[in-house]
């Protein structure tokens, strides 16, 4: 019995070796996991706010015809219901947004007409996701682009 009182201490303290070796191992793996989480989530909630300011965009273009001697302040007008609605995004630069309506088209013969809103976004990682020279880009511009018929005429 004597022997065995002095062996536990010693599988004790190897077991704590043990626990951090094991942590030292899985430490960089766990904080890597969690940060590209975090990227992901913030790129998910970047683009869907993009595809949500070309929709609102497109949305009061649709509802306010444009006039064709008043086509860029109905452009302007179209950028900044984008613009409004990306303004709710927190750390939101409006220099940063950019909007176009690039043409509109009329329909021959049934008065309706269709246009294009396309909004981007730059959009820049936390961290440079670099491994073996692959890896995601470090900043990259999000755009989406949303066709609406006007329904006025």
């Amino acid at each position: 019995m004597a022997n065995r009182d002095k062996r536990e201490p010693r599988t004790q303290w190897r077991r704590r070796g043990a626990s951090a070796t094991e942590l030292a191992v899985i430490l960089p793996l766990f904080i890597t996991i969690v940060l590209g989480c975090i990227d992901f989530g913030r790129f998910a909630y970047t683009y869907i706010a993009v595809s949500n300011a070309a929709r609102a965009g497109a949305s009061w273009g649709m509802m306010n015809p444009p006039i064709v001697a008043y086509q860029t302040p109905w452009e302007n007008s179209v950028a900044q219901a984008a613009s409004n609605e990306m303004s709710q995004q927190p750390g939101f630069q409006s220099s940063d947004l950019t909007v176009s309506v690039p043409s509109i088209t009329t329909e021959s013969g049934t008065g309706t007409w269709r246009f294009t809103v396309t909004a981007s976004y730059p959009f820049q990682t936390i961290i440079t996701w670099n491994v073996g020279g692959y890896g995601i880009p470090h900043s990259f511009t999000l755009q989406q682009q949303v066709t609406m018929r006007g329904i006025r005429p």
